[in-house]
This record gives C-alpha cells, structure tokens and sequence, in this order.
C-alpha cells in the first residue's frame, strides 16, 4: 500500500501541468512514505544566509547544491526518528521555550524577531521548524554520536605534533628498546632488511639465522635531551609502538622500538590543547555520524531523484 502511494503521488507531482504544460512541482527525494519536493529545496536554498545564522551546527556551508539539500532532509529525518524511537520528542512548547530564551539573550521581543525573519526572507514557521532540528540535533549529537566517541591525550598530542612538526622547539620524551648487532656480522642488503626482520620478529618471536647475534636492552624512559644527535634524528620520524631506521653506533647497527612517546607539555601546547580537542571532537562527529546516516538509510526506504 505503501508504495502504491508513493507511485501515485510520484505520478501526481511529476505530471501536473498547467494549460502551457509548465512543470509545477517535482520529486526529488522519498523519504519512506514521505516526499521531498524540489520546491522545498529551492526555497531552503533561497535562505542559507539566515538559516546559517540561525543554525550554524547544521549549515555549516555557504553554499549547499540540491542534492546536498535533499541528503540533510534525509537525515533530519532519520535523526527524528531515531529519537522517537529513544523516547526523545522535541515538543512545540520546547521550541517556544527555546525562542523566548534567544529574545531574552538578545534583547529583543517577538515583533523585533519576526522583522528579523522578514528581513531575511525567512517566515516563522521555517524559523520554528529550524529550532525543532537544531534541538534535535544536539540531541542526536549528545545520546548518540558522542558515547561513540574516544579522543585520548595522545590523540591531541599527536595533532598538536603534526601542525607544529617543523618546530625546532618541540621535545618528547621516550620509553625505548635498543636493538643491536655487530656490523660485521651483515652486509648491505641485511642491514637494509634489518628493519623489516624485527617488525617481523616481534609478530611471530623468529628471527633468521643472520639475525641470530641481535642483542636487545632495554633503556626505559628518556628525555630527548639526553640522547645523541643521531638517536634523535632516527626517532623524529619514527611514531609510537614503531621501528626507527638502523643507524650505526659504535661499531654496531642499533634499531630503537618506541614503546611510548609523548610531546613534552610546553606552554604553547597547553594553551592550544582545548582547541585541538575541539577540532578532533567535531571530525569524530562527522565521521562516526556518516557511518551511522549509512546504516541507518539501510532501515528506510530512500530514494533520490538527482
């Protein structure tokens, strides 16, 4: 029955003409038993300005093409309906709340608001209907994107290490393995599968015959001032629970395993590090969210006319 009404009202949009045989409306989305007209789109288009003003944590962009559009209707409903279904209904009397408390902030009452909405094009309905999706969006956010979310200090460490990676100032300290051989004991095309050998080695416990002499020491925690230039330049490109390159010390080729390496908390890091957090929190949004949209459109019956 339900795709019966979808086909007739597919019908009934796309085919209704005027005495020129101008097109009116069209479909461009279906949404379970709901359609999502063309009209729709262009007027939301019409009004990104205001409805960027007004909801920045949804319309994040300037400029939206109608698939966009069309996509974020989508998923307006499928947040909706996921909230339903957690017993989570965003009610008129919310939204009111929610409007009388934005006049309040700003000073201003409902006629000044609604010359506000005049200016911008922008009726009180849409308005209403903009604030519903925003409150529910933030529930959306807060009871289901965000449990799924885990950002760790090293996280934030390892981003404040790559936008200042060409800071000379940086320092790390280390928790390190030193790997060792006699240079005698290989030639070239060994030493360059020095590497490789013990990444090997440390998944299946097995080391080759050439290898068979690789003393290990244990050198525990280090700050990088202690170490000699050619460890620290071995280590500036090698990441935590990873294999430096060989270099040769001493008469031996030595490979350092990092088992911990953390940035020295300077000043700088410690004032951008709410900043970071904040960026790294908003890509785990966006990301773990796509993830969630995509499964959940498996649920629904959706379907797009672009």
């Amino acid at each position: 029955m339900k795709k019966l009404f979808i086909c007739l009202f597919t019908f009934a949009s796309l085919f209704s003409f005027d005495s020129r045989a101008e097109l009116l409306d069209k479909i461009m989305a279906i949404y379970d038993d709901q359609p999502i007209l063309l009209s729709q789109l262009k007027r939301i288009k019409a009004n990104i300005p205001a409805r960027r003003n007004i909801s920045p944590q949804i319309f994040s962009k300037a400029k939206y093409s109608l698939e966009e559009l069309a996509q974020m209707r989508i998923r307006s409903k499928l947040i909706r309906a996921k909230l339903n279904e957690m017993g989570y209904i965003v009610s008129d009397d919310q939204v009111e709340a929610s409007i009388k408390s934005t006049e309040q902030r700003l000073g201003l009452n409902r006629a000044a608001l609604l010359n506000f909405l005049k200016n911008n094009d922008f009726s009180f309905d849409e308005y209403f209907e903009l604030i519903r999706e925003s409150q529910e969006y933030g529930l959306f956010v807060s009871r289901v994107i965000q449990p799924l979310i885990s950002i760790t200090e090293q996280d934030i460490k390892n981003a404040y290490y790559q936008k200042n990676s060409t800071n000379k100032s940086l320092s790390f300290s280390y928790n390190l393995v030193d790997f060792s051989i006699d240079e005698s004991a290989l030639n070239s095309a060994q030493v360059k599968a020095l590497k490789p050998t013990l990444v090997e080695f440390q998944q299946n416990g097995v080391l080759p015959e050439a290898y068979s002499t690789v003393s290990t020491n244990e050198l525990g925690n280090l700050t990088e001032d202690s170490l000699i230039g050619p460890i620290k330049k071995a280590l500036a490109s090698t990441n935590e629970g990873e294999f430096s390159e060989p270099i040769s010390l001493g008469g031996s080729y030595h490979v350092f395993y990092v088992k911990k390496k953390d940035l020295v908390e300077s000043s700088d890091y410690l004032d951008k590090k709410n900043q970071i957090y904040s960026e790294l929190f908003q890509k785990a949004i966006e990301s773990i969210s796509d993830s969630w949209f995509n499964t959940e459109m498996e649920k629904h019956y959706v379907k797009t006319f672009f």
